[in-house]
Order: structure tokens, then C-alpha cells, then sequence
């Protein structure tokens, strides 16, 4: 066996990301730092990071992940806007990414959308048909042990079942295996693991709001759900005319056991919106 340490941290792909992201933002965006410095956090919590997809598509590693891994990229490029939030001593501010200005072979029309289109970024010209109510999606999950106060988070997915830790707190997992010479008991086994205990405190949270859309060249197709998060929700109206850029995605059937029922229809989730 290697005697090489393993350190915990982002992977060699993952850094090399980060890296990009940052080299970009300093590059093209570091006037929008200074600003933030004068920005009163309590009007505005939230500042939208418009970056024009064509800076992204120069950039060979972020063009290539970005258009291949949308959501975990943008999720990294977020990480590298609150790392430099930080820097600039800008607090209470979180910054979002919104590519913006996607080029016309992005552009896609809501009729044409299948199930082999999912997972890829779009951009539709749309009509909002209706709005639906605020929400609150839990976006990462807290989980607390209740005998060590062991913390760790979870990512969710909007829609889906709650997923909880994978496996017992680590700290009271790695004492049990030294007092019990490495043979745990499985009743003590699911003991630890029924341990870790949702906490609502230090748990995210966001807004996320559904609009049903149609092509505006054909009002009476069948409309598509979109979501929209954060500094998006309760901007739009019904009968509004706006530019979707997101990644298309499935969903289980409403009013649908998402386990048990294969049926699924497709929605787009929106990392920016342009009024037109």
C-alpha cells in the first residue's frame, strides 16, 4: 500500500476550473468588484454577474466543461465569486453568475425541445403564459450528529426525495471501528447512522418560482415549465416577452411518486433571463 497522504480539497479538474474562473473574472470584471464596494447589501443582496458567453467560449477549458458540465461549472464559478466577494471586502453580498448573450446556434424553440435535449444549455424567445407561486427549495441540507455535533452538507435537487449523508457521522464511525476492533455491530451501525439529524439552521435555502412559457410565434403549442431563482422571482408577469438561457431538464409528472412513476417532462432551468 502507498504511503502517499491524500488531502482533501477540489480535484485536478475541479482547481483548473476554479483557476479559469478566476483568471476571466479578473481580467474582464474587476470594475464590478470596485462597485460592490459602495452596493448597500440591504437594498441589493443579491448582484447578478452578466458575463457574456463569448468570454467563456475563449477560454478553451471553461468552453469545454461549461457546455459539457453546466450545473457543476457554474456551481464553481459561483465558488470563485464569494472567494473574491471576500477578498474585496465586500460582505453580505452574494454574487450569482448570468451568462448572458448566447450565441443564435444556442437559440432553440420551446416546440422543438425532446428528452435527448436534456442536460444541454438553450436559449428560447419566449412568451410567459403564467406564474406560479414563491417557493423555497432547499438547496443544501445541514446535517448535525447528535452525539459528536459532527456537521455535513448535502446537496439537493429541486423536486426530488431529500437526500441525507451517505453512511454514519465519519468521527463516531472511526471510534466505533477502534472499540469494536473493526467488527461493528449493525444494530450500533444504524444507530450511528440515524445520528445525523436534519438542522434547519445553516441549512440553505433559496427562491425559486415555476413559469409556464410558449414559443410567441405559436401561443396554443404546448408550454414548458421554467424555473427561475433568487433576484428573478416576482420580476415577470404573465403576457411578458423575455429570453430564457438555461439548461434543459426532466421532472417527474406532478401529482406523480417520482419513485415509483417512470413518466417524466421536461423544464428548463434558468441561469439568466434578458427582457426583451
Amino acid at each position: 500500500m502507498s504511503d502517499e497522504r491524500l488531502f482533501p480539497g477540489p480535484s485536478p479538474v475541479q482547481a483548473d476550473t476554479l483557476n479559469a474562473w478566476r483568471e476571466l473574472f479578473e481580467s474582464k470584471h474587476s470594475a464590478d468588484f470596485a462597485q460592490l464596494k459602495g452596493t448597500d447589501c440591504l437594498e441589493q443582496p443579491i448582484f447578478p454577474f452578466e458575463v457574456n458567453y463569448r468570454d467563456i467560449d475563449q477560454n478553451d477549458l471553461l468552453s469545454l466543461y461549461f457546455n459539457e458540465m453546466p450545473v457543476s461549472t457554474i456551481e464553481l464559478a459561483n465558488e470563485v465569486l464569494r472567494t473574491m466577494v471576500a477578498e474585496y471586502e465586500v460582505s453580505d453580498i452574494r454574487c450569482i453568475l448570468r451568462p448572458v448573450s448566447l450565441p443564435p446556434e444556442r437559440t432553440k424553440s420551446i416546440s422543438a425541445l425532446r428528452m435527448r435535449n436534456r442536460g444541454t444549455i438553450v436559449s428560447c424567445v419566449v412568451r410567459i403564459k403564467d406564474v406560479g407561486p414563491r417557493l423555497g427549495y432547499l438547496q443544501e441540507a445541514l446535517y448535525v450528529c447528535a452525539k459528536c455535533d459532527h456537521r455535513e452538507t448535502v446537496k439537493q435537487r429541486i423536486a426530488r426525495e431529500r437526500k441525507r449523508p451517505e453512511g454514519p457521522c465519519k468521527e463516531c464511525f472511526n471510534k466505533a471501528m477502534v472499540d469494536f476492533e473493526g467488527k461493528i455491530p449493525y444494530s450500533y451501525y444504524e444507530r450511528l447512522r440515524n445520528s445525523m439529524k436534519l438542522t434547519a439552521e445553516g441549512s440553505f435555502y433559496k427562491d425559486i418560482q415555476y413559469l409556464s412559457v410558449s414559443d410567441i410565434d405559436d401561443s396554443s403549442s404546448q408550454p414548458i415549465w421554467v424555473i427561475i431563482d433568487d433576484e428573478f422571482v416576482d420580476e415577470f408577469d404573465v403576457g411578458d416577452t423575455v429570453r430564457i438561457n438555461g439548461i434543459v431538464q426532466i421532472d417527474p409528472v406532478p401529482d406523480r411518486n417520482f419513485m415509483k412513476d417512470t413518466r417524466r417532462i421536461l423544464q428548463i432551468h434558468a441561469f439568466s433571463v434578458e427582457p426583451l
